[in-house]
């Protein structure tokens, strides 16, 4: 990478970084891009360069973290080769992932603004067909094999899912603290229990 490329990666990192905590702060809605501005230190046009407006910075930030977070969760899925181990994995690591990245979990799952999804509606489309395509390629041989239920993918992933994602959501809105971590096992053992054949 040239230093010119750093240099822009840099700044639209930053644009990034910064549109993370006004966007929580104030909403897609209350944002402006002169706000954008003065919390990243880029220019104005810089901002503009790279996203176009204050939606596709937006836009941008929701994309870049569901990516993440669908990636990271293949990744222990894919790597697990039972499947008890993969859904009590995944339960796990969507704690985890949650846990790690509190500010970005806040915008990814509780982020229902228009402006978000419409600018970026074809590209969280085909996030979550490859997302669930994967997951359901993991899920169909268990499910040959009789070790998992034969229910439609997105119903399999709803049942072990729900509960740990319920929770995450509780924990990100919580007034009180509580050990979400510590959940893990016997929410991964929920999961389990929902989906074994």
């Amino acid at each position: 990478m040239t230093t010119a490329s750093a240099t822009r990666a840099t700044r639209r990192r930053a644009i990034l970084d910064a549109a993370l905590t006004v966007f929580l702060k104030s909403g897609v809605a209350g944002a402006t891009v002169e706000v954008l501005h003065r919390a990243s230190g880029a220019s104005v046009g810089s901002i503009y360069h790279f996203f176009g407006s204050k939606e596709g910075v937006a836009a941008e930030l929701y994309i870049e973290t569901l990516r993440d977070y669908f990636d990271t969760y293949l990744a222990v899925l894919q790597g697990n080769s039972t499947a008890r181990g993969g859904i009590e994995a995944t339960v796990r690591t969507h704690l985890e992932w949650v846990a790690a990245n509190e500010l970005r979990a806040r915008f990814l799952f509780h982020c229902r603004e228009y402006e978000i999804i419409d600018e970026s509606r074809p590209a969280i489309t085909a996030l979550n067909e490859h997302f669930y395509g994967e997951a359901s390629a993991w899920l169909q041989p268990h499910v040959e094999q009789g070790r998992i239920k034969p229910l439609p993918p997105r119903l399999c992933q709803a049942l072990w899912m729900g509960p740990c994602v319920e929770y995450a959501r509780l924990w990100l809105a919580r007034s009180t603290e509580f050990d979400m971590l510590g959940a893990g096992p016997v929410l991964g053992q929920a999961a389990w229990n929902a989906v074994k054949a």
